[in-house]
């Protein structure tokens, strides 16, 4: 049980880190390198983004951090570990709500927005990062949290 335990928390640690870094790297690169690009280029860029993310390897990544989670957290059920994993699965699994409930959306109104001239780019661009920029900050503390957690139940289990 002890090696399961072990798999479970260690594909937790490593689909959590690679979710945090993922949105992390949005916020301090993409969006503002996007930003620089100007509207036009920004709005047609995160369009083509929006759809090149959504594939298996990352449908994986992004949800084992929540589903490996919950098996971690079973599996960690008799240790010293499972609070830490219950709680970075928490903090995970909020993080995912609100990609869900904001962010998705967010990206889906602009893939609807097709492809804009000169004069809506900065309006469409303007309204997507109004509502994406702040709740990517969110949910990549939430997940950036969750692998500190898990890092510290490992260190101090």
């Amino acid at each position: 049980m002890e090696l399961l335990r072990d798999v479970l928390v260690s594909l937790t640690l490593v689909c959590t880190g690679l979710s945090a870094g993922v949105l992390a790297g949005f916020g301090y690169a993409v969006i503002p390198g996007l930003n620089r690009a100007g509207a036009g280029v920004a709005v047609t860029a995160m369009q083509r983004m929006n759809s090149a993310i959504l594939n298996p390897l990352f449908a994986v990544i992004f949800a084992g951090g929540v589903v490996f989670g919950c098996a971690g957290a079973w599996a960690a059920w008799g240790s010293g570990l499972r609070w830490w994993v219950v709680a970075a699965t928490v903090l995970t699994t909020v993080g995912v709500v609100i990609t869900m409930a904001v962010n998705v959306p967010a990206n889906n109104r602009l893939d609807a927005a097709g492809e804009v001239g000169a004069d809506d780019a900065a309006r469409v661009w303007s309204q997507f990062t109004k509502v994406w920029v702040p709740w990517n900050t969110v949910r990549s503390v939430l997940t950036t949290a969750a692998v500190v957690v898990l890092v510290v139940g490992l260190l101090s289990a």
